[in-house]
């Protein structure tokens, strides 16, 4: 079996349907994919979607938006099921008590969390063997960076924001804020988990790696660290534990 393997900072490219995929229990492997996909492959995609999501998909206003749902679906189905060695339509989805989307039915005794984010045409793919949250954001996304930052922010992390130069204010802005939402997903309460109370941004002890660590209320210990990504974007992974490494690959 081939192997494509880069740690911690690069994405070789994999154009395999079905990618080979060994997932060791310290890593954390990373999909970034694009989003517009040709009318036939598309159709392959929304063959292994469920009556449900065909039914969402149906409902969005905007044939693009519609895609990109189906589009992102099928490649989670098709991802997840080149882990389970199983059919992307015979996949089942439920959601945890906050709304993360989980592996159900046959699947749901498997060790296997995934997780996902998309903006701007683009999707990013997290699968782990423990708890795991992504985020990805277009830094061309309107935003009032300011507003949100002083909503989202510790009092401490928001004095450093005000400390910063005008020039590296939306910078820092969307990887403190990737950083967060990313910790949220992974445990579980996405915006339910009060980003303001999140301390992940301009830390004192952070690694060589960019890792910051923290422990939610019941002694947990997570860790969360920026991706290196395109000019543009800025992206985040956060996991249960400080041990975890991660591989980054673009799947087309």
């Amino acid at each position: 079996m081939r192997r494509w393997r880069c740690i911690g900072g690069c994405w070789p490219v994999i154009s395999d349907r079905r990618p080979p995929v060994v997932l060791a229990a310290d890593e954390i492997h990373l999909w970034r994919v694009e989003l517009d996909r040709p009318e036939g492959r598309l159709a392959d995609l929304a063959a292994t979607l469920a009556t449900d999501e065909r039914e969402r998909a149906a409902r969005f206003r905007f044939p693009e938006h519609r895609d990109y749902f189906i589009a992102g679906r099928g490649l989670l189905r098709e991802l997840l099921g080149a882990y389970l060695n199983r059919p992307a339509a015979a996949l089942r989805f439920t959601h945890g008590p906050r709304g993360k989307p989980l592996l159900a039915g046959e699947d749901t005794g498997a060790v296997l969390c995934f997780n996902l984010a998309h903006s701007g045409g683009q999707a990013l793919y997290a699968v782990a063997r423990r708890a795991v949250g992504v985020d990805l954001e277009c830094l061309d996304r309107v935003v009032s960076d300011a507003l949100v930052a002083e909503r989202i922010c510790t009092p401490r992390e928001w004095a450093a924001f005000q400390a910063l130069p005008a020039e590296r204010f939306r910078e820092a802005f969307f990887s403190c804020w990737t950083r967060k939402e990313a910790v949220a997903k992974a445990l579980g309460g996405g915006l339910a988990s009060g980003l303001q109370n999140l301390e992940v941004c301009f830390p004192d002890g952070e690694s060589p790696d960019g890792r910051v660590s923290l422990w939610d209320a019941s002694g947990r210990a997570w860790s969360v660290l920026n991706l290196p990504l395109d000019a543009g974007w800025s992206g985040a992974v956060a996991a249960e534990g400080v041990d975890w490494r991660w591989q980054g690959w673009r799947w087309t």
